[in-house]
């Protein structure tokens, strides 16, 4: 039996219906593929003429409309969240954990300057590991002043030359151009100045910042830089400190779902089928809930705990640990092999917290078997030239999203 056929049985048992093998056995078996995918294509990716112009098949709306119930979403239902808070609580009683990044004993003002313009750009670059962006700063201080940024693009090359931005520049230099304006506009075209402006109120910040899309700070963007903000020492909040949420990335997602800290009915749909990012949207808005419920249980449930002040608090250790030790097809916890200790040794202090004295992930004991190779999802954009809106197509057929 081919392995359509045994895709086509699998489906008839769950529709509690019995499929008739036989019956499509050799060349029947060509014509019953051909209407099958001919169907199946028409559901998901074609556009009919009577629905509504914001979707592009039935399937996208429902989707839209079931994606939730399909999914099935649930965050601790088994107490995963305490059990995850207990293994931190073992690193943070003793060890303060924080962002490392070396300012190079610049002024707040400066540092402020600095983050910003490259927390707007960290998608797909990972800010951290390049170069130092303080020791570009001494070398290019222009670079990162709003009054000689906003009106000069080669200036804002030169920056995304740095970073090694080179993909989407038509996104990413109006990004530079247009928050450049809003400091000067806004803040005294100072970064520094948005804590002043915003009264130390960590909603209100994050409102201003996400306001407009052309200043380039997503909700996950502006939480990270006001993450560092605090890590750096720059900013100490006065308002609203415990909604600084743990950033939704594919390493946090991977290890809330790993440790089933966050669950749901099957394993996430690829991307391809996830239409519009309904469900990757939903992902990133339980993450930050999940992380936030076990930042929340460590206060209530663990006696005279060492529980950090935000839940953002967290993102640095959970971050490192997905990027380490819970990779998409590398596990360090049994029965996978253990970390060895020449290499243990060659990271820095920070990031040997995650393992324990036996050389495993400190979350070894709390991941389940069936959960552990769990991923998490991935984006497709909905505008652009290889977006989900560019990639429709109609009953002629064909299309899609091209590369």
């Amino acid at each position: 039996m081919s392995s359509f056929l045994k895709f086509l049985e699998k489906l008839a048992q769950h529709c509690g219906v019995y499929f008739k093998v036989e019956k499509f056995q050799g060349k029947n078996e060509y014509k019953l593929a051909a209407n099958i995918l001919n169907e199946i294509n028409k559901y998901l990716y074609q556009k009919e003429e009577a629905l509504p112009p914001e979707y592009i098949s039935e399937f996208h709306k429902y989707w839209e409309e079931n994606h939730v119930n399909v999914l099935s979403p649930r965050i601790n239902p088994n107490g995963e969240c305490l059990a995850v808070a207990k293994a931190l609580e073992s690193i943070y009683k003793n060890n303060t954990i924080k962002v490392q990044l070396d300012t190079l004993n610049l002024t707040k003002e400066e540092i402020a300057n600095v983050r910003f313009f490259t927390a707007i750009q960290d998608f797909n670059i990972d800010v951290h590991a390049k170069t130092n962006p303080f020791e570009f700063y001494k070398r290019h201080p222009n670079c990162f002043m709003p009054e000689k940024i906003k009106d000069n693009n080669l200036l804002v090359d030169e920056f995304l030359n740095f970073l090694g931005a080179q993909s989407q520049r038509d996104k990413r230099k109006p990004w530079m151009l247009n928050s450049a304006k809003l400091l000067v506009e806004k803040y005294e075209s100072a970064a520094y100045k948005i804590y002043d402006v915003h009264k130390g109120d960590v909603l209100e910040i994050v409102k201003a910042l996400t306001a407009e899309e052309r200043y380039g700070f997503s909700n996950k963007k502006a939480h990270m830089f006001l993450r560092d903000m605090a890590d750096l020492g720059v900013w100490k909040y006065k308002k609203n400190i415990e909604k600084l949420d743990v950033m939704s990335d594919k390493n946090t997602m991977r290890v809330a779902m790993r440790t089933g800290i966050l669950q749901f009915r099957i394993p996430l749909l690829a991307s391809f089928l996830d239409v519009f990012c309904f469900q990757y949207s939903l992902v990133d808005k339980l993450n930050r809930e999940a992380w936030r419920k076990v930042w929340e249980e460590w206060d209530e449930k663990i006696p005279n705990n060492h529980r950090p002040p935000t839940p953002a608090s967290m993102d640095y250790l959970i971050f490192r640990l997905g990027k380490i030790a819970c990779r998409p097809n590398k596990r360090i916890c049994p029965p996978e092999k253990k970390i060895i200790d020449k290499k243990l040794e060659s990271l820095i202090p920070q990031d040997q917290l995650i393992f324990k004295d036996d050389n495993y992930c400190i979350f070894s004991s709390v991941c389940q078997a069936g959960r552990k190779m769990l991923n998490a999802p991935n984006s497709i954009s909905i505008e652009g030239r290889t977006g989900w809106k560019s990639g429709k197509t109609n009953k002629g057929g064909g299309g899609g999203i091209s590369s």
